[in-house]
């Protein structure tokens, strides 16, 4: 588990409400203003810090070869 380094603790994304009938912008604004670093935070117990690897090969790349795999 991530040990925090914020003065006070991660936002649990689970308490994010945010509207579905919103418009893509408005909700993504709100989820900015709720969650605050969307690379840091947290689910229940768990922290979660989301990180990437610049040589690694796209997400796009990664559903391609799989649904490659399954054919």
């Amino acid at each position: 588990m991530l040990k925090s380094t914020l003065p006070c603790p991660l936002p649990d994304i689970r308490e994010a409400r945010i509207d579905p009938t919103l418009p893509v912008n408005e909700r993504l604004r709100l989820f900015a203003a709720v969650i605050g670093d969307p690379h840091r935070f947290r689910v229940g117990d768990t922290e979660v810090e989301v990180l990437f690897d610049d040589s690694a090969p796209s997400l796009q790349a990664c559903l391609t070869g799989m649904c490659r795999q399954l054919q």
